[in-house]
Formats: C-alpha cells, structure tokens, sequence
C-alpha cells in the first residue's frame, strides 16, 4: 500500500466524534457461547502461530493465546487494582464476594478522584455540575470527556462498569501488558513490523456482579471508530463463561472491511450498516472466557461488545490498541462549544470549521476547551486514505515470516504535541489530558476555520 502526500488524497471524510462507536439498531440475535480452552486450535498454550491459528486469525479475524502473560507478573497489577479509590469507596473487601456486587450504590455522583490542576494545560479544575456524557459544552463547571476512573451512573439496571483509564500510561502497567515481550511477539507474527511500541493503553475494564435489578442485559455490539489495526483483551484475573467476557462477533472483520471507504480508518457506509445488521442476525457470537493472562488478538474491525455477567466474580480486562508505524497525520481533536454553540471535530486535513449561526460562541475564540481521546495509545490520523484491498491481510503477516523484533519506540502522541498528560503530583492511575486551549494546537484562517499544527511525523526527521 501507498501512503500519498496529503495533497494527492482524497477529500476528507465529515469529522466526527472521536469517542463515538459504529453500530445499528438491529438487536444481536443471538446469546454468546463461551470460547473455552477445549475449543482453541492447536498451539494455543505457547507462543506462535500453528497453521489452524493462522487459518482461525484468517477466516474468523482472532486468535486467542492461553497464558501468554505469567500470573505473577500480572499479580502486583491486581493488588493495586484493590488499593484504588473505587474499591475502596464502596467498601469491597477481596476477601468477601458478597461486597462485590452494585458497587455505584457507593460511588459519587460527582468524581475527582486522580485529577490534578492540569485544566486547560495548567489552570485549576473549575466546580462540577454534572450534565452527562457525551455532549457536555466547554462552560465553566462541566466535566470534559473521560475522567481517570470513569464509573458508571446509578440506575442503569445492569451491571456496574469501572473504566480504569488512569492506569494506562503507568509505564509499569504498560510494560507488563501491552509491551510485554511475548505480546510484542504476537503482534509481530501477526500484523508484521515494524510495529510501534504501546505507550500506553485503555486500561481496566471492571465489570461486576449485578445487584437485584430485574432488568435483561443485552448484548451491545459496535466496532471502535478509531485507527487501531489490533485489538488485544487481557485478562487479569480468571473470567468463567457467563463471567462478563469480552464477546467477538467472528467474520465480523472479513464482512465490515470492504464496506469502509478506508482501508487504515473506519470510514462507514451505507453497505456498513448493511453488513452489521447480518453480522447481528447470523454471526454466532463468542464470550471469551479465560484466566489471568490469557489474551486475545483480534483485527481492529472486530465487532465487540462486554459480556453479558451473570457470574459472581469481578471481570478485570485490559482493553488494548496495536498499530504499525506509520507517516501520521493530524491528533483527533474536538473543540467544544460556548454559550450553546456546537462542538467542532477536527477532520483529517486537521481543520475545525465553525458556522456562524450561534453569535454567542465566536468562531475566533482560542480560548475554548480542545479534548482528545487521550485514553488511546493510537490517537492520530494516518496518512494514507487509501480504499480498501482487495485482500484485507495484503500488509499483514500472520505467521509468514518470524518474529525478529521490529519494535519501533515512535514518541508517543502527547510527547509530540507537549501535552500535559502526567503533570508532577498526579497519584498512581491518575492523570489523563482533560483539555488545552484551541490556541495552543492551532492557527485562526478567518471565516471560522482553525488548522491544527501537524506534529505527527517531526520524530522520523530527527532520526
């Protein structure tokens, strides 16, 4: 595949949020069964990829590695897990299953914890009136995108979720997860190289027990729009069928592929919509079930959904993103909207158009909120828009060639950009890049059109 100059691609695609998810409203037809270790291919247990693990990762889009990651070295991850703030506000004791279940009947409906004075690059925090999520407007007092422990709100009538996000970008955390050496081994047997190095990932996924709601879980399937090439899921602790695992909709990938307008972005169609309604009424989801350190590689395209947890235990996944190293364009940006305007998503040639229907939010306001998806390692453009080929692994590997290494360590995106990801005094799985003013990442053109500085390739020249 080429990757062409900006100048010589096609037209950008409508911006569009960069936390939202593609999915239809047709129902999943069917109940997952649990992927169990009876039902792997030859060469699950060790590292590698045996032919019917090539033909799986082929025809299906996964493959899943038991073991892959010791317990011991995920251990110490589990125990600061229970030291966190969430745990602890709602008094679960490890010890005590029963302490387990509907922790939001604990939590805050208005959380701090893991925030430092990093609002608007250096300022303090302004007070909270929570207004919720998505959707919030840059006004004084509203809270910005994602939060380092993101809970779930009271009332949902499922189970509770606890987005660990914070802990992503512990290097620690990272270097025992997403750039663990067998990891990196699969991805490079998979994707081939050079594959860039995690900085950071998603985090923990904590699902739990459900309290007395009576109302039916449901199966949420949706594909990420972001510009991931692999999803990985690992588990930190031991996740039984009907545990809440992570569900794949196999084939879902090889079916969604060559509906997008883009092979590297997922640029949906109208064809997209059609092929997830099918994937929904005849794709047998599968629930994988496992125990600490087991891990699944899935193709970026994968339908996914959390698992439906009728179990009594804690599901703790570390949700993950791979990608190879690549010419990059311009960071996901969204400026958000003043005194009723809109929010405004950055498009691929890295502008931010605003209309002049709002005369309140003046479109030459610098000094308005600009957010990311900071919780993605992967959180830029990449430079080609090229369509879809005609065979979807053509860049691929999948176990053609050994593994021999190519890691590449490009800087992660907050390095480029000098953004105030970690700022001194922020707690352990803390931290995150709450907002930063529209001035300081782009340049006003007139008639409402900001471009944002294109950063992403400056390391490749320093090299």
């Amino acid at each position: 595949m080429t990757h062409p100059t900006l100048l010589e691609q096609p037209p950008a695609p409508t911006p569009f949020f960069p936390d939202s998810a593609f999915g239809t409203k047709e129902p999943a037809a069917r109940p997952a069964l649990p992927s169990t270790p009876d039902l792997d291919p030859p060469g699950a247990n060790q590292p590698g990829l045996s032919r019917q693990e090539i033909e799986q990762f082929r025809e299906s889009g996964y493959v899943i590695k038991r073991g892959l990651i010791p317990e011991e070295v995920l251990a110490p991850l589990v125990d600061l897990w229970w030291q966190q703030p969430p745990v602890q506000a709602a008094g679960m004791k490890r010890d005590d299953p029963g302490t387990w279940r509907a922790p939001s009947l604990h939590w805050p409906e208005q959380n701090r914890w893991g925030l430092v004075d990093n609002w608007m690059g250096d300022r303090p925090w302004p007070g909270y009136a929570l207004s919720g999520w998505p959707g919030m407007k840059g006004q004084r007092g509203e809270l910005v995108v994602r939060l380092p422990y993101r809970l779930t709100e009271k009332g949902r009538g499922t189970n509770d979720v606890w987005r660990w996000h914070g802990i992503g970008h512990d290097p620690e955390f990272v270097s025992a997860t997403s750039a663990y050496p067998s990891v990196l081994y699969m991805a490079e047997l998979l994707m081939g190289g050079p594959v860039k190095r995690p900085w950071r990932n998603r985090g923990v996924y904590s699902i739990f027990p459900r309290g007395d709601s009576t109302a039916e879980p449901r199966l949420g399937c949706h594909l990420d729009r972001n510009m991931t090439e692999m999803v990985v899921v690992t588990y930190l602790d031991d996740v039984p069928p009907g545990g809440g695992g992570f569900t794949i909709w196999p084939t879902a990938p090889q079916r969604l592929y060559p509906t997008s307008e883009q092979a590297l972005h997922w640029t949906a169609t109208e064809q997209s919509n059609e092929a997830m309604d099918d994937i929904k009424r005849d794709v047998q989801p599968l629930e994988f079930a496992g125990k600490a350190g087991d891990v699944i590689f899935c193709y970026g395209w994968m339908a996914h959904s959390a698992g439906i947890h009728e179990g009594s235990n804690i599901r703790m996944a570390v949700i993950q993103d791979f990608n190879r190293v690549r010419p990059r364009s311009h960071m996901r940006w969204t400026a958000l909207g003043k005194n009723g305007g809109p929010d405004i998503n950055c498009n691929m040639d890295g502008l931010f158009i605003f209309d002049s229907d709002y005369p309140d939010d003046d479109p030459a306001d610098g000094d308005r909120e600009v957010i990311n998806q900071w919780i993605m390692d992967s959180n830029e453009f990449v430079m080609s828009r090229q369509p879809p080929e005609k065979d979807m692994f053509a860049e691929w590997n999948v176990g053609q060639r050994p593994a021999v290494g190519f890691v590449v360590e490009e800087p992660p995106w907050w390095e480029k950009y000098e953004l105030p990801l970690m700022p001194a005094g922020t707690p352990r799985g803390g931290g995150g890049v709450p907002a930063v003013p529209l001035s300081s990442i782009a340049s006003y053109e007139g008639d409402g059109v900001w471009r944002a500085r294109l950063r992403a390739n400056d390391w490749m020249r320093r090299t």
